[in-house]
């Protein structure tokens, strides 16, 4: 009987035992990975603390007013002197940009157009036209695609080289400004590739010698529903107030006419207030966002 109780004791015991090795075997795996994990956390703050100390030095990943190639206004550009304003029509040729160069023609008025590759190859004339008319040809991209130009800086240099030879091989010269989709400091980039392409964006562009520019006068007429010729003019007058370079952004639209119909009456409003109109160059003063 004795025998039989301490054997049912040593079975007890024996699994009790057991299932505590068990334990233990499972809780050092449990923690092994946990040891991992954190070391791997651990490393990764290091790496972000060495990248967030190289874009702190001068001419790192974040460019400084004195890195940067080019100078720039404040985006509310005030002061005295001419004033001068800047019409840009970014997205374009599109069918609708024979009655926009016929209407700047008649209003005697040139302007910035920022092109579209695909769209240029649709109107295979159109770049060759709008430089011949007097007017400024910068690059805009060749897809507009916002998921592949800013999935990688691979793929933008891809993108905006193949409209730089475009256009240089159209003009015989090189374009010497740009304009991003979504501008300098816009957040959708964000959604496709890696923090802060924008920045990297800025700098390898400027080094190729291509003025980014962005605006500072917008009436929104690219939305889905394109806005009134009268909307447009009102929303152009109401920004341009107080500023003697606005850099004002249009689009040359397939869907409406409405921008090139308000194309008149912005020229005539603006020139009794005081304004000329000029083309942007490299050289130009205008405005440049912060880069995202």
């Amino acid at each position: 009987m004795a025998a039989a109780v301490c054997l049912a004791v040593s079975a007890a015991l024996l699994s009790i035992c057991i299932n505590q090795a068990i334990r233990l075997s499972r809780l050092e795996k449990t923690a092994a990975a946990e040891t991992s994990k954190l070391e791997q956390a651990q490393s990764q703050i290091g790496e972000l603390k060495k990248e967030l100390a190289e874009k702190e030095k001068p001419g790192g990943n974040v460019p400084t007013a004195a890195a940067r190639k080019f100078s720039y206004d404040a985006k509310k550009v005030q002061g005295s002197g001419p004033k001068i304003a800047y019409l840009t029509f970014d997205d374009g040729p599109t069918k609708n940009t024979p009655l926009l160069l016929s209407t700047l023609k008649s209003l005697n008025v040139r302007a910035t157009f920022f092109v579209v590759g695909v769209n240029c190859q649709k109107f295979p004339d159109a770049v060759r036209q709008e430089a011949s008319a007097g007017h400024a040809v910068g690059i805009h991209s060749w897809t507009h695609q916002y998921s592949y130009i800013y999935a990688s800086m691979t793929d933008f240099m891809q993108d905006f080289n193949r409209l730089r030879n475009y256009v240089t091989q159209q003009l015989g010269r090189e374009p010497d400004i740009c304009r991003f989709p979504g501008g300098t400091n816009n957040t959708v980039s964000l959604r496709y590739g890696r923090d802060h392409i924008m920045r990297q964006v800025v700098r390898q562009v400027e080094s190729m010698n291509i003025r980014p520019i962005d605006w500072n006068v917008s009436p929104e007429d690219a939305v889905e529903r394109v806005p009134s010729s009268g909307t447009i003019v009102r929303r152009v007058i109401r920004q341009t107030g107080g500023q003697h370079r606005p850099v004002i952004l249009l689009h040359d639209l397939s869907r409406s006419t409405n921008t090139v119909n308000a194309v008149p009456q912005i020229v005539r409003s603006l020139r009794a207030e005081g304004y000329s109109f000029g083309i942007l160059t490299a050289e130009t003063q205008a405005v440049m966002f912060e880069p995202s």
